[in-house]
């Protein structure tokens, strides 16, 4: 008879803590996910503005900037979701009635391994899905905003510096074709020289695969020169043409990912075989996939971690567990950006560097269970 009544009482204390995390880590990945996309937001109004840029492709940019920003916020709102809810659980001596009746550190476990689990499964989905495929998308997006607005952004008779390190001048630009006739252009893109150049005529095309932009100039001259001044050069032409990369066009979205974080799982792996092994790219590629799946796991461990620092958190209200949760994933953090640059220059191997700050939080894991446990 006892023990019937165990068994619902059991579901009834694994069901009420699973509704204790659900609101806490709700509200903590909406606010940090809202905080780091508001920086973005701003510049993106402020291009909006500037530069003609619709609602519709600034709200698209947010959206298809969420992937990378879940990335971050994932772990932090699991771990805060945990160890405020077993915070609160202490603080108003629920964990003493729980154990008083005989329930134990263990039989509690369920329902946040049930919510680590989930929470590991959701950012496994966007670490192998939606991350790739909203850098992808934003970077065509990016470069048809591009593509519009270098043209029709450039005004004639004004010195346009929207492309940085590059001033450009035109006495005419035609309404039908765009055609630029008086073409005056400063080039300070090369660190090691400045580049004049002054064209009788030019005009802008695109190239949607590469993702660049054109300027072909007619009947000009350019003047080079050395950043240091010892040296100078001169051209004439009857033809040329001035590339810009898309990073040069959108260089206030300079944050976008590199390329590699565009490509899926089978991409990666193509790319690490075609790739020399002990290169700077084999291993920036090799901790672009590994990352797929330490990062996933990362959320597993914070929750799981949340549940004894919430049980030896004395102080009253939810700002020191708050700033626990920070100063964790901070160092997290810390670890990940360290393991990255050691892995990347080749002073770890990658295959192993990625999987270290995991290899901490299981250990911190592994401890911290230990010691609520002889408690």
């Amino acid at each position: 008879m006892q023990a019937n009544f165990r068994k619902p009482m059991k579901k009834i204390i694994n069901i009420y803590i699973f509704k204790e995390m659900i609101p806490n880590f709700t509200t903590s990945l909406i606010v940090f996910t809202f905080l780091i996309l508001a920086g973005r937001i701003l510049k993106l109004t402020e291009w909006m503005v500037n530069h003609g840029i619709d609602l519709l492709q600034v709200l698209l940019v947010t959206l298809y900037t969420l992937p990378y920003v879940l990335f971050f916020t994932l772990p932090m709102a699991t771990l805060l979701a945990s160890l405020i809810a077993f915070s609160r659980l202490n603080e108003d001596n629920e964990m003493i009635a729980l154990r008083t009746s005989g329930v134990s550190l263990f039989q509690i476990l369920p329902p946040v391994v049930t919510f680590s689990i989930i929470s590991y499964l959701f950012a496994s989905l966007v670490a192998i899905y939606l991350f790739p495929i909203g850098n992808h998308s934003m970077a065509r997006l990016l470069f048809e905003v591009a593509q519009v607005n270098t043209s029709i952004g450039i005004k004639q008779g004004v010195f346009n510096d929207s492309i940085p390190n590059l001033v450009l001048y035109a006495n005419h630009i035609s309404a039908n074709d765009q055609t630029m006739k008086g073409v005056f252009i400063f080039d300070e893109r090369d660190p090691t020289l400045s580049n004049t150049i002054i064209a009788r005529q030019g005009k802008i095309s695109s190239d949607p695969k590469q993702m660049t932009i054109n300027l072909h100039l007619v009947d000009g001259s350019s003047f080079m020169v050395s950043k240091d001044l010892d040296s100078s050069r001169r051209l004439r032409f009857k033809s040329y043409d001035l590339n810009i990369e898309l990073e040069d066009i959108m260089h206030k979205f300079s944050s976008r990912m590199k390329g590699e974080k565009e490509m899926s799982i089978s991409e990666l792996r193509r790319q690490l075989k075609e790739t020399k092994e002990g290169t700077v790219r084999h291993n920036i590629l090799t901790i672009e996939l590994q990352r797929k799946f330490s990062i996933p796991l990362a959320c597993l461990l914070l929750g799981l971690i949340g549940l004894p620092l919430g049980l030896m958190i004395r102080a009253r209200g939810r700002s020191w567990g708050i700033a626990l949760s920070i100063a964790i994933f901070m160092v997290y953090y810390i670890l990940l950006s360290a393991a990255d640059s050691l892995g990347e220059t080749g002073k770890l191997n990658p295959l192993l560097a990625i999987w270290i700050p995991d290899m901490v939080l299981g250990a911190a894991t592994f401890i911290l269970f230990w010691r609520i446990a002889r408690d």
